[in-house]
């Protein structure tokens, strides 16, 4: 026991706050079998507007399936003020997802200190809405999106879940839920001089906070924090999940001991995916709101 718990320890602090490099040796681990990957579709005019497409070989697990759920992962790194991480960082996420029977979508995007949040939030919603146009070409349903978030992605996909006027309507109407590890959703003050300059001038800064669009008429909304964290702090998850619940929404919380903020999305990796209950969450909630849309 203490084996592989020193094990699991030592392979978590490879990951993403750690060092980029940790990510790779995690995706090592992970299982190259159960999909095929459509890489580098273009969703717009930039360079790095560029996805990723996992597609599940559903037809060798279960026979022909129905178009499948689809879930898109927008990875974090500070919007790009401390880390430089890409999609190909993730590999181990599109595995664990398409091994449970969804196709996964992980894009890049624009990133400081190139461009600031106006044009990183954009590229996020232009990601949505090729996918709701195109993403029946690869066998998903495109009134079956799920937008999930590790860290500064989770607040990418929360703001496009909360804040209606981001996507169109029909696009927003299609998404049924979001998925957020360790993600700020009320984040004010500031403590950090780069999210200063991302998210500025002072009078947008509001507009950063996922917490300030809930209205209780937002999809399902799934939660999840590592006690451990020392990046995120608590205040985020719980703020969100007090204003949900005021609002009338419906939101599912869960707290992880022994995981911090890179353990948590780390726990969707080879071989710790049976350590702790975070993937089977992530895809109890799926499965549920798949067929039972906006209903707690």
């Amino acid at each position: 026991m203490a084996t592989r718990s020193f094990a699991i320890l030592f392979m978590l602090s490879l990951l993403p706050g750690c060092n980029s490099a940790g990510l790779l040796v995690v995706n090592l681990l992970a299982r190259f079998d159960n999909y095929h990957v459509y890489e580098n579709l273009s969703y717009g005019s930039e360079k790095q507007n560029v996805m990723d497409v996992y597609v599940p070989e559903i037809e060798k697990m279960y026979g022909q399936p129905e178009r499948l759920p689809v879930v898109v992962f927008f990875y974090g790194g500070c919007w790009g003020g401390c880390k430089t991480l890409t999609k190909e960082h993730y590999v181990f996420v599109a595995q664990a997802l398409t091994a449970r029977g969804y196709l996964i979508v992980i894009p890049d995007y624009r990133r400081y200190p190139e461009v600031k949040f106006p044009q990183i939030i954009e590229d996020a919603t232009h990601t949505v809405e090729w996918i709701k146009m195109n993403i029946g070409q690869y066998g998903g349903d495109s009134s079956r999106i799920f937008l999930m978030g590790h860290s500064a992605g989770a607040q990418l996909a929360a703001l496009l879940t909360l804040n209606e006027q981001y996507l169109l309507a029909d696009t927003w109407s299609s998404l049924r839920g979001f998925v957020g590890l360790a993600g700020p959703y009320d984040f004010l003050p500031f403590t950090d001089e780069y999210q200063r300059v991302v998210f500025g001038p002072e009078e947008n800064y509001p507009a950063s906070q996922p917490v300030n669009f809930v209205d209780g008429n937002e999809p399902p909304l799934l939660l999840l924090y590592g006690n451990d964290d020392d990046t995120v702090r608590v205040f985020n998850v719980e703020s969100l999940t007090d204003k949900v619940k005021r609002a009338g929404g419906c939101v599912e919380t869960h707290y992880y001991h022994g995981l911090d903020h890179a353990g948590l999305i780390g726990a969707l990796a080879l071989p710790f995916q049976n350590s702790s209950s975070v993937l089977s969450d992530i895809a109890g909630f799926i499965d549920r709101y798949t067929h039972d849309q906006h209903s707690c």
